[in-house]
Parts: C-alpha cells; sequence; structure tokens
C-alpha cells in the first residue's frame, strides 16, 4: 500500500527595523562613546588650565624669594621666622601678614633659622584648582647674612693649603683622589683603588691645618661620597659592592668601624651586574643614585640608613650613561653621555616607579659632547659638558620640568667636571681641565644669564681637579686633585 507523505511548510516572519533590544544597546553605547568624548574634551580643558595656572605660580614663588633676597640684602635681621605675605611700600617690599593673593593665587613665605648666619625660605603658591583639587607649587631656597658672614673676595682665589698622601701615610703615593663631600668641619676624601687606603676623613676646622683622623679600604673605585646623618655613601666601581655603607659617627674608629653593609646590584636588582655606579644624591630618606648601564636611575629606601637594601624604584627609560645627579621636589634631573638627551629629567613621585617625563639635546656648536656635571640653582638646573666647539656651561630653565630650555651658555674652552654650589650664597665652584685656570667660580646672582658677568675668579690649581665641594661656614673650596703630592686643596678667597 502506497501512503502520500505529507510535507508541511512554516514561513518565518521577520520584522523590518530595529527591536527595542537593539534600540536599547545602541543607544546605550552611544552615550558611553559621548561620555568617553566629553570627558576628554573636560580633561584636556582642565590639563590646559593646570598647565597655565601652574606656570604663574611657578613665577609668583619665583618673585617671592628674589624679594625675600632683596629684603636680605635691605638688612639681614628683618628675616625673623614664621610665615608672611608680601606688600610694597615706596617700591621697596615687605614682610606683611600671614600670606598674600593675587587673582586666584594665596602665596606663603616661610622663614626658619638654619643657623646664626642662614635662614630656610619656602615660597608656597596654592590655588582652587577645581572644587576637587588644590593646585600647589613650592621653592625652597637659603639666604647667608653675607655681610656679616666673613665671606672673603673670591675674585683672587688662593691655594691655601694642601695634603699630600705617601706611601707611609696612606699606603701608595701616586694614586689619584677622585671625590670628596664636606660634613659637621670633616671632609671626606675618596681615592682611587690602589696598593694603599680608598676611604680618608680630615678634620679640617682649621682650614689651613687639615688632619687626617681616619682612613681605610675599600674595594673598588670611589666615585661619589654623599654624607647623610652618621653614615657615608659611596658609589663604587666594585661589582659586587657598587653601593658601600660607612658609619663616619666616630671618624678616629673608622679603620675599625669598617664597611656596615654593602648592596650588590644584579641583573635581578638593577638590570645589570656590571656596571660602575657614579653618582649620588640624598633627598629626605631616599638615596638617588645614578648609574653607567643596567637601569640607570635607582632609589633606595634610607629609613633603616645603615641597611637600605636593594633598590625600591629604578627605571630603564633614562638613556645613555648618566654622568651626574640633582633632586628637586618631584622631579630628578640627570646629566648623560647620551648625545641626543644630555640633560634628562626623571618624575619621581611615586618612588617604586620612577619614569623619565623629559629631555634636552644641547646641541649648540656640537651634537656630540657630553654632559659631566650638575647643580640645581633655583628654577634652573646648571650643566657643565667636556670641552668642544658648542659652550660648556648650560643655564636651563626647569619651570616646567617637562619642558626645559636653554635659558644662556657659558664659553669655558674646558670640561667642567665637577661643581659645587650653595643655595645661600651667590657664587659656583667648578672643577675643569683648564691647564691654566682649572679652579673657576661663577656668579650666579642671576642663574639665566651664565655670561652676565663673565667668570668671576679663576686659580692655577696644577693638574685637573677631580671634584670639588664649597662650605660656606668656613668659606673654602676643597679640592679632591689627581696631582699626587696634593691630593686634597683647600682653597681660599682674599
Amino acid at each position: 500500500m502506497n501512503k502520500n507523505l505529507q510535507t508541511t511548510h512554516y514561513k518565518l516572519q521577520t520584522s523590518n527595523g530595529f527591536s527595542l533590544v537593539e534600540v536599547i544597546l545602541a543607544s546605550a553605547i552611544f552615550v558611553l562613546l559621548l561620555t568617553a568624548l566629553v570627558g576628554a574634551y573636560l580633561y584636556g580643558q582642565e590639563s590646559t588650565a593646570l598647565a597655565g595656572n601652574r606656570a604663574r605660580a611657578a613665577l609668583l614663588a619665583e618673585e617671592g624669594l628674589e624679594a625675600v633676597r632683596n629684603i636680605r640684602d635691605a638688612d639681614f635681621s628683618n628675616l625673623a621666622d614664621g610665615a608672611y605675605g608680601l606688600t610694597t611700600t615706596s617700591n621697596q617690599w615687605n614682610l606683611s601678614g600671614s600670606s598674600d593673593a593675587t587673582d586666584i593665587f594665596t602665596r606663603q613665605l616661610t622663614i626658619s633659622s638654619v643657623d646664626a648666619k642662614r635662614k630656610s625660605v619656602t615660597a608656597n603658591v596654592s590655588w582652587q584648582q577645581n572644587p576637587q583639587r588644590i593646585g600647589l607649587v613650592s621653592f625652597a631656597t637659603r639666604f647667608t647674612n653675607w655681610l656679616a658672614s666673613g665671606i672673603g673676595n673670591w675674585s683672587l682665589p688662593a691655594l691655601e693649603t694642601s695634603y699630600d698622601l705617601t706611601t707611609s701615610n696612606s699606603g701608595n703615593g701616586g694614586a689619584n683622589a677622585l671625590s670628596i663631600a664636606f660634613a659637621n668641619n670633616y671632609v671626606y676624601l675618596g681615592r682611587a683603588k690602589s696598593g694603599g687606603k680608598e676611604f680618608y676623613i680630615f678634620d679640617v676646622s682649621n682650614p689651613a691645618i687639615p688632619n687626617m683622623v681616619g682612613s681605610r679600604d675599600l674595594n673598588g673605585d670611589p666615585n661619589d661620597i654623599v654624607i647623610s646623618g652618621n653614615y657615608a655613601y659611596i658609589a663604587s666601581t666594585d661589582n659586587s659592592e657598587e653601593l658601600q655603607i660607612l658609619d663616619v659617627s666616630d671618624p678616629s674608629a673608622i679603620q675599625n668601624a669598617g664597611k656596615i653593609t654593602v648592596v650588590d646590584l644584579t641583573a635581578l636588582n638593577s638590570g645589570n651586574n656590571s656596571a660602575n655606579a657614579i653618582a649620588l644624591t640624598v633627598s629626605g630618606t631616599y638615596l638617588y643614585m645614578a648609574r653607567a648601564a643596567g637601569d640607570p636611575f635607582l632609589i633606595f629606601d634610607l629609613s633603616n640608613p645603615a641597611n637600605p637594601g636593594n633598590p625600591i624604584g629604578r627605571t630603564a627609560t633614562v638613556t645613555g650613561s648618566p654622568t651626574d645627579v640633582q633632586i628637586a621636589g618631584n622631579y630628578g634631573y640627570l646629566t648623560s653621555d647620551d648625545n641626543n638627551a644630555e640633560f634628562q629629567v626623571v618624575d619621581i613621585s611615586v618612588k617604586t616607579l620612577p619614569v623619565r617625563v623629559g629631555f634636552f639635546d644641547l646641541n649648540l656648536g656640537n651634537g656630540g659632547a657630553d654632559a659631566k656635571s650638575l647643580i640645581l640653582a633655583g628654577n634652573y638646573a646648571i650643566a657643565g659638558r667636556v670641552a668642544s666647539a658648542a659652550p660648556e656651561l648650560y643655564s636651563i630653565n626647569i619651570t616646567n620640568p617637562l619642558l626645559p630650555g636653554i635659558s644662556s651658555t657659558l664659553e669655558l674652552d674646558a670640561d667642567v667636571r665637577s661643581i659645587s654650589y650653595d643655595p645661600s650664597w651667590v657664587y659656583a665652584f667648578l672643577a675643569t681641565n683648564d691647564n691654566s685656570n682649572d679652579l673657576k667660580i661663577i656668579d650666579l646672582s642671576n642663574p639665566a644669564s651664565l655670561g652676565s658677568p663673565p667668570p668671576f675668579g679663576q686659580l692655577d690649581i696644577n693638574n685637573s681637579p677631580q671634584q670639588i665641594v664649597y662650605e660656606i661656614s668656613l668659606d673654602r673650596a676643597f679640592v679632591a686633585s689627581s696631582d699626587n703630592t696634593q691630593e686634597l686643596q683647600v682653597i681660599k678667597p682674599q
């Protein structure tokens, strides 16, 4: 029997247009995109306003410090400790009230005593950036009662005395001095690795008669020394002891105290296990290191000053081999042998995550000369370079650290190996390799203009000085020298 098979057909119904769910989803996506675009626009507007306000605030803070300098010059006794604003009377600045206001900005100057002859001054400028945020710019410096401080005439510097490290008093008579630091009437001298000792402490309370009170062996060359509290921190060429820490609380016992601890910078904790430590600086409770390779910029926590341990922050974003390092606020500043970025800026606001945020190519006249030395003078970084057809000294405006720019230059015809500067005074002391006048003194009363006036004082101190430190309390410059009969030199004014 045959059966007819029946086929049933179903017709699928479709509707034209979007369903309600699709409309809602599309609307939601549109709203999200619109919100993101509006947010980005508003954030951009706020960022532009913030940059402008910050630049105006920086100018007000700088003006505040210059006003205090003017008040100091009139009479140092006018700088009483406290918090002040500024007013003008007959075109003269005066301290008045606890703050002053300009437009949306409030400025406060805080004065505190460092000692009988020096004052520390901080200029804080704040403003309401938005309902949730307060903007703040802060500059600080020191001022000296130079009229009463006994500071001499540095236009005619002279060699006051020197100290010869011989085989009998140091174990080796031919090793160059490399590094130098000063603290509490002691000079700390580092010397190249040799058959003798590499670290020395001199009592210079009488600068005319330096007295060696302690010495000891180190591993590697001590490229740099900084003193903080009871400890000396040393940047070393030793590949298992790049950071060396010495207890210097009793200088006469330095040989027995020895190295408290060392930090071995390895590929694991710093990106390289053989690069030399080059330069150090301390700011607050942190030690900052410039290193030749690996992660060239390192941060150590000095909460335990005798044993800081491995770096808590490091970055490979710094290029080339850095040669010097300075810190101001939330930024680190470095000189480098990178011929496209001789001056570099690192954001250190997050200590565990430093990152380079700016650089400047010093290419005036010569793009290939390395930068070697660095100091900070208010809103300016003063950088020294090796000799070339280009100038050797640069004033770099860092009012906006993200956009550094050259303010002025100075031709010296010599490598600027080391610079020392006390912000409470006006002169910078330069160690150069000029065979005729290797010590040069520059007037930084206007750090924006290096060539006006030209070098203030000069002196021939034999072979090339390696590092220099000026101490205002003694009004002396101390030099680590490559002269093998004058490894420590003491320079005085007339």
